[in-house]
């Protein structure tokens, strides 16, 4: 049995991606962090479905929660096939208005522990010749007003996937990445029906729903290619 990790996986494109792996075979660990009720219901409907889904909770911001995830995937599972890194946080504000602890907060979920995952996916991976998605955004290939930090965080998964697409090539690991433009989640609810529209008519893309976005990370995690960023339109 094939194993993947999908991180933030008790919302939106996680869960998405969570309800896919489990209906192609997967077993599948689920990480959350704050939404214990929606993740103990998507295994329970996995579950009820035939799939193979399992829960985790971890805050992928503090280093030490991401060892007890690996350690419990070595011991539990033996073998990680697909690492999907979709934990993310947003923050739309003013450059100037940035706290400090909200530059770290934004930076520690949405880059750090996309990195300190990869790490210590890796050994696991080498072994099955396996394939890590990272979940970018479009505003990870463009700046936005209002975005900075967010953005910021996104380009840094872009550079990630990137550079370990080349590190881990020689491993037959392959590294791909979708950026997502608007879509349909808890953190886009704010935005109205003509807000959507408008951000999609100004850039050029649509507006996707989150089960979309799943669908072309399992793609992404079946290619035999390596270093893809996917932007979506």
């Amino acid at each position: 049995m094939k194993v993947a990790l999908v991180t933030g996986g008790s919302r939106g494109i996680g869960a998405e991606t969570v309800k896919l792996f489990a209906q192609k075979g997967y077993t599948v660990l689920l990480n959350y962090n704050a939404s214990e009720k929606r993740a103990e219901s998507l295994m329970s409907e996995a579950r009820s479905q035939g799939g193979d889904v399992h829960i985790f909770k971890a805050d992928l911001s503090d280093l030490s929660q991401i060892e007890d995830m690996f350690h419990f995937v070595k011991k539990y599972f033996r073998r990680l096939d697909v690492l999907v890194n979709n934990a993310g946080v947003a923050l739309t504000s003013l450059c100037q208005d940035v706290s400090g602890s909200e530059y770290d907060r934004v930076m520690n979920v949405n880059a750090k522990a996309a990195f300190f995952c990869c790490a210590r996916a890796v050994d696991m991976l080498r072994q099955s010749r396996g394939a890590i998605v990272n979940v970018s955004s479009v505003w990870g290939l463009k700046g936005a007003a209002a975005e900075s930090v967010y953005s910021m965080s996104k380009f840094a998964v872009v550079g990630l996937t990137k550079s370990l697409a080349e590190e881990l090539r020689p491993s037959f690991v392959r590294v791909n990445c979708v950026c997502p433009p608007m879509v349909e989640t808890d953190m886009t609810k704010c935005y109205g029906a003509k807000d959507k529209m408008e951000f999609a008519a100004r850039y050029g893309v649509n507006v996707y729903s989150a089960a979309q976005v799943a669908e072309d990370i399992y793609r992404l995690s079946q290619t035999r290619r390596t270093g893809v960023i996917l932007s979506e339109k």
